[in-house]
């Protein structure tokens, strides 16, 4: 039977694709790394979903906020460069909040972020919004134009990876990566695979393992 993919799922997937990709986006402009990569591209995924699907930020978010509880794995060791799975739940539900209280309230109630939790994410998050704004202002394409410099790889051996190519979100995601003026070629990634996602500077490419969409799918 064909696989199709579900809501949660496919959500997870382009936020999980947009931190991948703002590791793309500092490596390949050569952006300051001025804190834990990892924390920066989890922010750039969801500072630039607000930015480009501000109508479909607040399901995505929420999805992924969800996907990373139900990770809830043990505590970063003392060294790591990730922030542990409740943290970076919360980090994303701030964020998105605080950059537009009104649209995304629900949100807040529903993680019960409230009082001075909700007014330093409204504090906060304008000024994430805008450093991003200001960093990617002369990195987007034209309104209405999308780069020519993206591929993708749909590997044929994979049925998550084909449910992606026959449904809309491949559309989305490549409209997503194409919004970008890339100097050089950049590759979206589908691949059967045991592992998560990440970036590979060698390689320009962005990619995710149909392991990982699995874990989505059960959870």
């Amino acid at each position: 039977a064909e696989t199709v993919l579900s809501t949660f799922t496919q959500n997870v997937v382009v936020h999980v694709m947009m931190h991948e990709m703002g590791h793309a986006v500092l490596r390949e402009f050569d952006l300051p790394v001025l804190g834990p990569e990892e924390a920066i591209a989890e922010d750039f995924a969801t500072v630039y979903l607000h930015l480009a699907l501000p109508e479909r930020a607040g399901d995505i978010v929420l999805h992924r906020a969800l996907q990373h509880l139900a990770d809830g794995g043990a505590a970063p060791e003392m060294f790591s460069e990730y922030s542990g799975d409740v943290q970076r739940a919360g980090r994303n539900i701030c964020l998105l909040y605080g950059m537009d209280p009104d649209r995304h309230a629900a949100l807040a109630d529903q993680f019960g972020l409230s009082g001075q939790d909700a007014a330093r994410c409204a504090d906060m998050s304008p000024e994430v919004l805008r450093s991003w704004r200001r960093v990617l202002a002369p990195l987007w394409m034209p309104e209405n134009a999308r780069v020519t410099e993206v591929a993708t790889f749909f590997d044929a051996g994979s049925a998550e990876a084909q449910a992606i190519k026959s449904g809309t979100l491949s559309d989305t995601l490549f409209d997503l990566v194409a919004r970008i003026d890339w100097h050089s070629q950049i590759t979206l990634t589908f691949a059967q695979c045991d592992g998560t996602a990440g970036w590979s500077r060698n390689g320009r490419r962005i990619g995710i393992c149909d392991s990982y969409i699995r874990r989505f799918e059960t959870q």
